[in-house]
């Protein structure tokens, strides 16, 4: 579109000058022909006054000669040119004419020359000669001294003037088209020119319009045209302020929303994605990224959400609803339909995702169930032995104090219980912090294998810490001593032969214990849940142990507030180990 544009402009430009052009040198070459003629003439005219004087100065002692005589020489001195000589008496009568019989001529009292010559002054006239049948020139003198006649007149053919007249017309006319030739060149450069700087604005605007602000337009020649091209790089400059405020604000809000937690879409009046983040995306459980213009009904099958579409357009401004997502896993999501333009409408969708909440909710459930459970047994021996001895069983002097044992170790087993939860709930905290100093965790394993010696012997096991080198660490020293005291007493408390070994040493900047034992090992399904609260593989043997259930799940606790992790290997009937690790600093 651009070159046509160009030629299209160029050839208006032309065009239009060249017929200005045009127009003016047709009339400055009318004027000029009219100018030239009247020049001629009146050259011509005082060519002929000259001739007229000098003939009366040469005629002037010739009065005495006879009428036919004059004629004769007058005519013989015409011959050799090609004037007319008259002289004409004063009563306007012709006396002789070197062209005609003068007695064949009518008086020319009333001709303006003559009249000007018997006036005492020199007459010009231009005029179709009757007696010849030419146009002629006529020049008329008064006649000097005494002489027949009065007046002098000299006439000379118009054929000549024109003559001369057609040459410089063709001069003039010759250099008007070269005037006209140079003209219209320069004409179609200039408006090529300009054809060719509105072409370039053009484009420059073309660009802008397609987003290229970079590009700047002339400015020079500081004419209509530059100052065009300077409100062309201002607009760009103002629109390259305001699209870089408008990416801005778009980047701002594409990143607000692509780290939203909850799923976010705009969909058209035909359930058709406009836009989506991500989190609405993963909430649907979609493979990938999911275009604009993407049918909702593919992303995913769930008539509720469409039913809440429906309802949201019908009229009312903001729907609720809970609902149940069956996506790879299922999901519990709060979805919020807001109608946003009633002609359009469009339709902003939320997707709360409430799975995690929903999932502590079961777990606050489950929890309580479990302490209501652990609680329960205990509770129910201490109250079932109390009975027992009030209702005679303090007369049982064989027996009573096999009751007292067991309400202190039911008394014991809740003690446990309830300092285990208190460390739980302390190590769950948000503000729950650590001690951190600088210790030797050799020392601190060996210190825990002494303490757990004794009941290592009386369950028959040996208790073996490998030796190695010192291993410095900054930690908590009282929560590690709790992880290493946790490990080994499930340790001793499960393992019936054989023995426990516990090692440690530092691979790739981190600290790693193990404690090893030669028990009856954990099933595979059961490995992933040992770190649970109250989840025991053998719940039956678990109580007879005095175990609560919760020790591996404090050990987990306190190794993630160290950046560290807790691993288990195990086969059933080959032992278990227990592995942690955590950075030295």
């Amino acid at each position: 579109m651009g070159p046509a544009v160009i030629r299209s402009l160029r050839s208006q430009l032309f065009v239009a000058t060249a017929i200005v052009l045009l127009l003016t040198m047709v009339a400055l070459l009318v004027s000029l022909a009219g100018v030239e003629r009247r020049w001629l003439q009146a050259r011509n005219a005082e060519s002929l006054q000259r001739t007229a004087r000098e003939v009366a100065l040469v005629l002037r002692d010739m009065g005495s000669v006879p009428a036919d005589t004059l004629a004769a020489r007058l005519g013989a001195a015409d011959a050799a040119g090609n004037c007319r000589i008259t002289l004409i008496a004063s009563d306007g009568r012709v006396v002789a004419d070197s062209r005609a019989d003068a007695s064949t001529l009518e008086n020319h009292a009333a001709r303006p020359e003559v009249r000007a010559a018997l006036a005492g002054g020199a007459g010009v006239a231009v005029r179709h000669s009757q007696s010849l049948g030419v146009d002629l020139q006529y020049a008329a003198v008064p006649m000097f001294g005494a002489a027949p006649w009065a007046v002098v007149r000299v006439a000379e053919p118009l054929e000549m003037v024109r003559a001369l007249d057609r040459s410089l017309l063709r001069v003039s006319a010759l250099a008007v088209v070269i005037v006209l030739l140079a003209s219209f060149l320069l004409a179609f450069w200039v408006s090529g020119r300009f054809a060719s700087r509105v072409g370039a604005l053009e484009a420059v605007s073309a660009r802008i319009g397609a987003g290229d602000i970079s590009v700047r337009a002339l400015e020079l020649p500081a004419d209509e045209l530059g100052r065009l091209g300077s409100a062309l790089n201002r607009m760009s400059a103002e629109l390259r302020d305001r699209l870089g405020a408008l990416e801005r604000e778009r980047d701002e809000r594409e990143h607000i929303l692509a780290h939203m937690t909850d799923g976010v879409a705009l969909l058209d009046a035909t359930n058709h994605l406009v836009h989506a983040n991500a989190s609405f995306v993963e909430l649907l459980g979609a493979v990938g990224p999911v275009s604009s213009g993407a049918p909702f009904a593919e992303l995913v099958r769930a008539p509720e959400l469409e039913d809440l579409l429906t309802r949201a357009r019908s009229g009312q401004n903001t729907v609720e609803a809970d609902l149940r997502l069956w996506s790879p896993r299922q999901r519990f999501v709060r979805a919020v339909a807001t109608r946003l333009d009633a002609e359009r409408g469009e339709v902003l969708l939320v997707l709360h995702d409430l799975t995690e909440v929903e999932r502590v909710h079961r777990i606050r459930q489950d929890f309580v169930a479990n302490v209501s459970h652990e609680l329960r047994t205990p509770l129910t021996s201490l109250r079932g032995y109390a009975e027992t001895l009030l209702d005679g069983g303090l007369e049982d002097e064989a027996r009573r104090e096999g009751f007292v044992r067991v309400i202190r170790d039911q008394a014991e087993r809740l003690q446990a219980l309830v300092d285990d939860l208190l460390s739980l709930a302390e190590l769950e905290r948000p503000e729950a912090g650590l001690r951190a100093e600088r210790f030797d965790l050799r020392a601190l394993l060996a210190r825990q294998v002494g303490l757990f010696r004794a009941a290592a012997d009386r369950a028959g096991l040996a208790l073996v810490l490998e030796e190695g080198e010192p291993l410095e660490l900054a930690a908590d020293r009282a929560r590690l001593e709790q992880v290493v005291a946790n490990l080994l007493d499930n340790a001793v408390k499960y393992t019936e032969r054989g023995g426990i070994t516990v090692r440690a040493g530092e691979e790739g900047g981190r600290v790693w214990c193990e404690v090893e034992d030669t028990g009856p090992g954990v099933p595979p399904d059961d490995q992933s849940r040992v770190f649970e609260r109250f989840y025991r593989v053998d719940k039956a043997r678990s109580r007879d142990k005095g175990g609560t259930g919760l020790g591996l799940s404090i050990v987990k606790h306190i190794l993630a507030l160290h950046r560290g992790e807790v691993s288990l290997r195990s086969e059933p009937g080959a032992g278990s180990t227990f592995r942690f690790e955590l950075p030295r600093t």
